[in-house]
């Protein structure tokens, strides 16, 4: 039986804590122990700790979730790892190519597996897509596109104290749509030595420390171009989208809802569970990339994450561009100017909207 550590049991923690509930119920997995600021319900024969280190030491479990704030998971990862735990990972995994590289250290040294929580590479029509893909079925692939209209009101910034915060991580390509750029980077740059060199356009409509509004160009060295046209702020919401465009044809995937669309066929999928994954693979090799979302293929998003963090502040979306109401804010137009510019290849700088600030890229 596996013995597994929850790292994390409010926010988004109340979805692996369920999960792993679930599979210790049905014998699938032992849930030995919870670390957490607060203490969620008290489970009986489930330890218990605010000290996430204190814990792992206590129990030395086989597999370590963490699923705290993003600035917590290097430390806790590499313990975790150093301790003899295969670890599953939210994401984004970390936030510096440093603290990735450490990571990828340590899981080689420890010989441990490290598992990224992007649920969508779980999917079947995600593994599909990147076969068709890599089998030139497409043709030659030039440019991919990531669009995404969500709305998130006021209340989503005020969740936990890294919410709405860069310093921590967050943004709306970094934490939302991580999972559309992670898809599309694997895609364009499938070698985690691929370089990247990247425009980005980060917009705020909201009044806080990060973007909820984006717009970026990579190029990778493969010759790949990824648009990315993301908002938090859409008044008609959307599933987001990865489009490839090739030239002998096109393929969309809408990686919430597992479907997939290449020319006029259309493609429904399912998904096996990352922590399913992780404990049916522990005891294959970790320097094979066995899993559905190992560390080594993040390295890319980890280093688009990077870049921009390291660009200069966010652009105030100004408010006669908004819809302003007491509970949150919309951008005007903004869902046509998210396809406009993904079906483009181009920045929102680039469509001339009236917002959009060309000095930011």
């Amino acid at each position: 039986m596996t013995n597994v550590v929850l790292i994390g049991a409010h926010g988004h923690g109340r979805v692996h804590l369920a999960d792993l509930l679930a599979r210790d119920h049905a014998g699938l997995l032992s849930l030995r122990g919870i670390a957490d600021l607060r203490q969620p319900e008290p489970l009986p024969g489930i330890v218990f700790d605010t000290d996430a280190v204190r814990l792992m030491d206590r129990l030395r479990p086989d597999v370590v979730v963490i699923a705290t704030p993003m600035h917590t998971h290097a430390e806790l990862a590499s313990h975790a790892m150093s301790s003899g735990a295969h670890v599953l990972l939210e994401k984004p995994p970390v936030t510096t190519l440093a603290d990735h590289e450490h990571l990828l250290d340590v899981a080689a040294r420890t010989r441990r597996h490290c598992q990224v929580g992007f649920q969508a590479f779980g999917s079947s029509v995600v593994r599909e897509l990147i076969s068709r893909v890599r089998a030139g079925e497409l043709g030659d692939v030039r440019r991919i596109s990531v669009a995404g209209c969500w709305y998130r009101d006021s209340a989503y910034y005020s969740r936990s104290a890294w919410a709405g915060r860069r310093a921590y991580g967050d943004g709306a390509l970094a934490n939302p749509f991580a999972h559309g750029l992670a898809i599309a980077l694997r895609l364009a740059a499938p070698d985690p030595g691929t370089s990247l060199s990247m425009r980005a356009e980060p917009y705020r409509a909201y009044q806080i420390g990060t973007d909820d509004t984006m717009s970026a160009r990579i190029d990778a060295s493969t010759g790949v171009s990824v648009t990315v046209a993301v908002t938090l702020c859409a008044r008609y919401e959307f599933e987001p989208y990865v489009k490839v465009f090739g030239s002998r044809g096109q393929a969309t995937l809408w990686y919430t809802k597992d479907l997939l669309r290449v020319g006029s066929e259309e493609i429904a999928g399912d998904r096996v569970a990352l922590i399913d994954d992780l404990i049916t693979n522990l005891d294959a090799d970790p320097g094979q990339d066995v899993l559905c979302s190992p560390l080594r293929a993040a390295y890319c998003f980890t280093s688009a994450l990077a870049a921009i963090q390291d660009r200069p502040g966010e652009h105030a979306i100004p408010e006669r561009y908004q819809r302003i109401t007491p509970t949150g804010r919309t951008v005007a137009g903004i869902e046509d100017a998210v396809v406009a510019a993904t079906e483009q290849g181009l920045l929102f700088s680039e469509l001339n909207l009236p917002w959009a600030v060309k000095e930011l890229t």
